[in-house]
């Protein structure tokens, strides 16, 4: 028994490890635009003893993102854009197509709306958007459309999916998926504005402090069984 109880609490200990990376990931990117929070995803896992008893462990599966909107902040910025609801933007990046609702652009050195980090934004045909040189001002609006004062340039490209939770972040607020795109439903872009994360870094720390005790709390029942298991191997050395 007390080799099954060390088990149990290994893999009890294990996922909470597993829990505290994801909260430590979403109090790093508390300041992230655009940042969705993650939670553990937890299922318990049953084991048939010789002895014909249950072993019940617990093993985290996936994790699961918080889709509420955060904070809509103004900027003042032209080139900063805010998404409503479940809509994401087409970014074309060297490793192949993924979105984002990271409204933080700029333009590059030769006139093309892009990420942040220098990543190509698509219209709704596909390709870059490209601002004239002799006029570098640009009006976005609600749905999307780019124009300037010769008129319209492009419309950003703004998708939808099923179910966003398929969505893997790969990192730089950009995400992947192979799920089928779908038109997006009363989605606005609001320009001038920014998503600010919708991390709750008073909820995200009291997480970690009731967990770290968690932890401590498993690491002691550990330890007493460690001392058991000891304990009987010396009481039997002794006979």
């Amino acid at each position: 028994m007390p080799a099954i109880t060390g088990y149990i609490t290994l893999s009890r200990q294990m996922a909470m490890e597993r829990q505290m990376e994801v909260i430590a990931n979403n109090l790093s990117n508390m300041s992230s635009t655009g940042y969705k929070s993650e939670s553990v995803l937890f299922e318990e896992y049953l084991e048939q003893t010789t002895d014909g008893d249950t072993i019940s462990y617990v093993r985290d599966y996936g994790t699961s993102r918080d889709l509420s909107e955060g904070e809509f902040k103004s900027t003042e910025n032209p080139m900063d854009v805010a998404i409503t609801k479940g809509g994401y933007m087409k970014v074309e990046t060297d490793t192949g197509m993924y979105y984002s609702r990271n409204g933080n652009l700029r333009l590059d050195a030769i006139g093309q709306l892009v990420t942040d980090e220098g990543f190509p934004i698509l219209d709704d045909a596909g390709q870059p958007i490209v601002l004239t040189p002799e006029d570098p001002t640009l009006t976005i609006a609600k749905d999307g459309s780019v124009s300037n004062s010769q008129g319209l340039l492009a419309k950003l490209a703004i998708v939808s999916f099923e179910n966003e939770q398929n969505l893997s972040p790969i990192g730089s607020g950009l995400y992947k998926t192979d799920d089928t795109e779908i038109p997006p439903l009363d989605v606005s872009v609001m320009q001038g504005m920014l998503e600010t994360s919708n991390v709750l870094p008073i909820k995200e720390i009291t997480k970690m402090i009731d967990l770290s005790r968690s932890y401590q709390s498993t690491a002691n029942l550990m330890q007493e069984d460690g001392d058991l298991t000891t304990e009987a191997i010396e009481s039997l050395g002794r006979v």
